[in-house]
């Protein structure tokens, strides 16, 4: 049996070697690189730890993509030493476990020793590689199948130009009804030659009042309405994903690596690690092709329709372009109208579309990368 011992010895060398050798350089500098295995990785400068001919690619293929793995490689560089520390610290018990039960032959142990070196070389794998896959997944792939086209200034500019147009329309809205309201609340006495007259006057005004009230006062309310949940919703989309944007890295991905490495929060780490990934790549993606697709003619029906309501609503003739379904204002609120559909489609509908496959794309990603269900067999099965 001395060579099982040997063996056990050798390997738990081996991984601490692997995990440390001694061309790891790190340097808290602007231009800091890490030489790991002897393999040169470029400066944060091009591209954020990118091997160089890699970061070229990258360059060539997706430039929009360089901004967003130097901001990764950031949160990631700070944190990388404590980072390799627990996956180290995961290698040595996953080392030591292994060796006991190679000392006690005892099966059970020996093999929940091997697995969970496997589970702290893929930590390790991780750690090393993770800016490398997410180059490759959320860089250059998106590159090639849609364009360089860099989600988060798409996804803000679209959501926040649809904000303006949405709040000049209601601006204009708002208009017409202080105008026509204004128009209604005008009380006429009417006399002629000593002749009280204030019956028919007050029917035409009542009359004139009604027609108002039904073709311009009301829609204009009810569209208002609309308009400002609409804008309420933009602007949680909008600073939903700065949050996700600002905190995925520093506050999901990075404890998920650590939580990750150890076996009672391995499911928790790889649930962090899938927040943060599908929060802060696959949504923000997901919603600069949505809004990419529908924003653009969204914004042309609210502007041409704000057009027409700022023609139709002041000035001369204002106080007679609302008296029937004809007339000029109320063909312009339902241009308005019309254009609330396709406006809270893009709210709604896409919006939930999203955070259903974000969602999908999260548990699958957290079952791969933690594992709940090995893990508790696993765990079982040493008992």
């Amino acid at each position: 049996m001395a060579w099982k011992y040997k063996t056990a010895t050798l390997f738990f060398v081996l991984t601490v070697f692997l995990l440390a050798p001694p061309g790891i350089k790190i340097v808290n500098s602007a231009s800091a690189s890490i030489n790991i295995g002897y393999v040169v990785f470029a400066s944060a400068s091009a591209c954020g730890l990118l091997p160089s001919s890699f970061a070229a690619n990258v360059l060539s293929d997706a430039p929009w993509y360089c901004p967003i793995n130097g901001q990764i490689y950031t949160a990631w560089a700070n944190d990388l030493p404590f980072v390799l520390f627990v996956v180290l610290l995961a290698f040595m018990i996953a080392s030591i476990i292994f060796m006991v039960g190679v000392a006690l032959r005892d099966n059970k142990i020996r093999n929940f020793g091997i697995g969970e070196l496997y589970e702290a070389t893929a930590s390790a794998i991780i750690v090393v590689f993770f800016l490398y896959v997410c180059a490759i997944v959320f860089g250059i792939t998106p590159a090639i199948l849609v364009g360089a086209i860099n989600p988060y200034p798409v996804a803000f500019n679209l959501i926040l130009s649809t904000i303006n147009s949405a709040e000049a329309v209601y601006q204009s809205i708002f208009g017409v009804y202080l105008t026509d309201m204004f128009y209604v609340s005008i009380n006429t006495q009417l006399s002629v030659y000593g002749l009280n007259l204030n019956g028919i006057s007050s029917t035409i005004t009542s009359i004139y009042t009604l027609y108002l009230e039904v073709f311009v006062i009301q829609p204009s309310a009810v569209i208002a309405t609309f308009l400002v949940d609409g804008i309420a919703a933009l602007y949680s989309e909008y600073y939903l994903i700065v949050f996700f944007a600002v905190a995925s890295i520093p506050a999901f991905v990075i404890p998920g690596v650590v939580l990750r490495a150890i076996l009672p929060t391995r499911a928790l780490g790889g649930v962090l690690m899938a927040i943060g990934i599908g929060f802060y790549l696959v949504m923000p993606t997901m919603f600069a092709v949505a809004y990419y697709f529908t924003a653009p003619q969204i914004l042309h029906q609210l502007a041409t329709a704000n057009s027409q309501l700022n023609r139709w609503g002041t000035g001369s003739g204002a106080e007679t372009n609302g008296l029937s379904p004809s007339a000029p204002l109320p063909l312009a609120l339902q241009s308005v109208q019309s254009a609330l559909s396709s406006f809270w489609l893009m709210i709604l509908f896409y919006p939930v579309l999203i955070i259903a496959v974000a969602y999908a794309f999260i548990s699958q990603l957290a079952n791969f990368l933690g594992g709940a269900s090995n893990i508790s067999g696993r765990i079982r099965s040493f008992i």
